[in-house]
């Protein structure tokens, strides 16, 4: 009885707890601020005679630029997945918490929070890249489904963050592991096109339904239903390995 009573107790204190730090959650506005000034600067590079081009051209290119904006969310969001558990591992957060919290049950309560921020970055992304857009393109090429894949691709970065961060535990090296093996098929895939397709990256904005042909990877042998369940490998893969780590390791 004591123990049913103290398992929902437990996450009921995580959940609290991590609530608590979202709502003053000063990476995740940091982060977001830089993510919508650099998806802003982006869009605002198109030249100016984009205005005069029919309609049809700018529905493609916006569609284009979804992928490269859904691209830059991911990255920012995986630094911030790894970002706010090193720091919170840095200043003594997790120790802290690992005291009166199971550490299970204290990185459940913490996956879920670190998606919604991803997801917050991808939002703050796309929203700086379409105020930009708005003198020449108005709402052409705004499609829910590119919208709502950009959120999720931002979402599942963040945990890929999160799970980078749980293996590295350096604040500083988790900072630039995370983005880095996230978008190592962008860099990859000029030479090396057909292997990129099955990296984490690729299969995740695959999975959402975006053009990855302007990243150099065309459609070949993953196609939207493999790329979601591959993605979902390496998603969890990274978190339970990072969470296998967390477990073991001294906090201090």
């Amino acid at each position: 009885m004591t123990d049913r009573i103290a398992l929902p107790t437990s996450l009921k204190r995580t959940v609290l707890s991590q609530a608590l730090c979202a709502a003053r959650d000063l990476p995740l506005v940091g982060v977001a601020g830089v993510a919508a000034v650099l998806s802003a600067s982006i869009a605002a590079s198109i030249p100016t005679d984009v205005a005069l081009a029919p309609d049809a051209e700018k529905v493609l290119l916006a569609e284009t630029l979804s992928t490269v904006i859904a691209v830059y969310a991911a990255v920012m969001a995986a630094i911030y997945g790894s970002f706010r558990y090193t720091i919170d591992r840095r200043v003594g957060v997790v120790a802290q918490r690992a005291t009166v919290q199971p550490r299970g049950w204290a990185l459940v309560g913490r996956i879920p929070f670190t998606a919604l921020g991803g997801a917050a970055v991808g939002m703050a992304a796309l929203l700086g890249a379409r105020l930009a857009l708005v003198p020449a393109f108005a709402l052409l090429g705004l499609h829910a489904r590119d919208v709502a894949a950009t959120i999720v691709v931002a979402a599942a970065a963040s945990l890929w963050g999160l799970g980078v961060g749980l293996l590295v535990q350096a604040h500083l090296p988790a900072l630039f592991v995370a983005p880095i093996s996230l978008s190592l098929a962008v860099m990859l895939a000029p030479v090396w096109p057909t292997f990129c397709e099955w990296l984490p990256l690729p299969t995740f904005l695959r999975a959402g339904g975006l053009d990855l042909s302007v990243l150099g990877l065309a459609d070949g042998g993953v196609d939207q239903s493999l790329a979601a369940l591959l993605a979902s490998v390496w998603l969890v893969g990274v978190v339970v390995v990072g969470a296998g780590s967390f477990l073991r390791r001294d906090l201090r």
